[in-house]
């Protein structure tokens, strides 16, 4: 293995995701050795290390500051108890009608595959799902969930995620889609995965032609955070999926320490376009119990995108957008527009369905 981190592998083993996958769960051994970090088993317990060593092969410095070995090695900040963390703050639990489904938006349904992922982000908003969602979805549960989409004539969009799909093998990945695929009222499907940053080699000829083949369009957002990312193994992915049709497009969230200062989100943006994918929401840090020391203040996501206007292209420039706790769905930001407060100075902000809802924040 190349970089700080000494792994064996060869070369074929090095480009087969099935490899990368079986060695992130042997991790932990390798980040306690090599890294040296105090209070990082007290951590494991709770949220434990999943990293694939590819990932670990893009860090520059063993150092905590590194921007991605802060996403992906634990810090005893994630034990810290606060009041701006819960671990279901946009209440999915609640508006999930049958199992692994949820319904929260009118036209648009997450189906949750897994709770397996190549590498476990230290800002995951699912980490409540790492050890208690299971493995891939029976029968019994995927058809309880076609049946819930089919009868629901007002969902056209199925985002599949989990965890992160793209960790199941082609047949099983099928399985899934053609399942809502199947439906005449879908219409879009869409995956979500960081296997684009974190494990690109699962992206293989044979995956693009599946995606591609589907019935239904398939579109792919994935997660990259830091220009560090963008690799030559990352580009070739995509570019494979391209060529079948499938686009992608990019979620990155606003991390203190990782990507809160403005070069460092227009080296990201303006790479993500040079390898064919759309930077589509910059989005605030969530109130996710164990997650709380990456958030900025609201204010610092503002000040960052309106420096960022002029600097680069508009196909260049996500939304900034964040998501309200209670299942309030989402809010976009604009620089320069006024932020309702109440009493006690905290946010308050329309929720999709008409409610006024309080979303604390840290201040910068």
């Amino acid at each position: 293995m190349s970089g700080l981190f000494s792994i064996v592998a060869s070369e074929s083993e090095w480009l087969d995701w099935r490899w990368q996958l079986g060695q992130s769960t042997a991790s932990y051994r390798v980040v306690i050795e090599s890294l040296g970090w105090s209070g990082l088993g007290a951590v494991h317990a709770k949220y434990p290390i999943r990293v694939t060593p590819y990932y670990m092969s893009l860090a520059r410095s063993k150092e905590v500051s590194d921007p991605i070995l802060r996403q992906c090695v634990p810090n005893v900040a994630e034990l810290r108890e606060d009041d701006f963390g819960s671990a279901d703050p946009f209440a999915e639990e609640g508006y999930s009608p049958v199992p692994r489904l949820v319904h929260r938006y009118e036209d648009r349904a997450l189906f949750l595959t897994t709770s397996d992922c190549a590498t476990h982000c230290r800002h995951c908003m699912r980490k409540r799902n790492w050890s208690c969602l299971g493995g891939r979805p029976s029968d019994e549960v995927l058809e309880q969930a076609r049946d819930y989409v089919a009868r629901h004539k007002e969902i056209r969009e199925i985002l599949i995620s989990g965890g992160d799909p793209l960790t199941m093998d082609d047949a099983e990945l099928v399985r899934v889609l053609d399942a809502f695929a199947s439906l005449p009222n879908v219409e879009i499907l869409r995956l979500g995965s960081r296997a684009p940053v974190v494990m690109p080699q699962r992206l293989t000829e044979e995956l693009a032609r599946v995606l591609g083949d589907c019935r239904k369009p398939v579109w792919l957002a994935t997660h990259f955070n830091h220009p560090w990312e963008l690799t030559d193994l990352a580009s070739e992915g995509i570019l494979r999926l391209l060529k079948q049709g499938v686009l992608t497009v990019n979620q990155s969230v606003l991390l203190a320490g990782v990507n809160d200062d403005a070069e460092t989100l227009r080296q990201l943006f303006t790479g993500l376009l040079a390898i064919r994918v759309k930077p589509y929401y910059l989005f605030h840090g969530d109130p996710i119990e164990g997650t709380t020391h990456f958030r900025t203040g609201i204010e610092k996501g503002l000040e960052l995108m309106a420096s960022l206007r002029g600097r680069v292209s508009g196909l260049a420039m996500p939304a900034f957008s964040f998501d309200l706790p209670e299942g309030g769905g989402k809010i976009r930001l604009e620089p320069g527009m006024e932020i309702q407060r109440d009493a006690d100075g905290v946010p308050v902000f329309q929720s999709c369905d008409g409610r006024s809802i309080r979303y604390p924040v840290r201040r910068d």
